[in-house]
């Protein structure tokens, strides 16, 4: 069918390939063959890598996307009146009461407590759920008591009470002690 005037055909059937070998065309063909290999073997490697960096983005892209949905689904309203503020001076205890005004339930173990910007230490703050469940529900009343080493001086002052996920809720009020 195809006639090479280079190749000797009678090579094949006389079993000496060293001529073959020498043929340029043979060459050529070996020298693409390794190259193809080689090609395949790096895009094996550039698909492995790319691979795991696309899960990487992806997992990240999901963990970012839940915290950002349970924000939007988290609203806390403090709902003390801010000119009589709930104060133990025996104690030296402040009570405010903080309402999950959003549609999902909150860990009370993991709420965080500012004062007037100062971070009130865990062990200074003790927290319930008004009906005495463990998890503060849409809807529910959360009795804080915030531990102080001394009463707040007369003026006024800022509460936050931070939830798990970030999300917060802040009221001013006034003391006259």
């Amino acid at each position: 069918m195809f006639h090479h005037p280079e190749v000797d055909r009678t090579v094949f059937s006389t079993g000496q390939f060293s001529k073959f070998f020498a043929d340029r065309a043979g060459e050529t063909a070996i020298t693409h063959m390794i190259f193809f290999i080689a090609a395949v073997i790096i895009a094996m490697g550039v698909v492995a890598v790319l691979s795991v960096n696309v899960q990487s983005l992806t997992g990240a892209t999901y963990v970012g996307n839940k915290v950002l949905s349970d924000q939007i689904r988290t609203d806390i309203t403090i709902i003390n009146d801010p000119e009589i503020v709930p104060y133990n001076s025996y104690e030296k205890r402040y009570t405010f009461y903080a309402k999950n005004t959003g549609v999902s339930e909150l860990n009370t173990e993991f709420i965080t407590i500012l004062v007037d910007g100062m971070l009130i230490e865990p062990s200074d703050v003790q927290s319930s759920v008004m009906d005495g469940d463990v998890v503060w529900r849409p809807g529910d009343v959360l009795v804080v008591n915030v531990t102080m080493s001394s009463a707040l001086s007369h003026g006024d002052h800022r509460v936050q009470i931070t939830a798990e996920n970030g999300k917060s809720g802040s009221m001013s009020f006034i003391t006259r002690t």
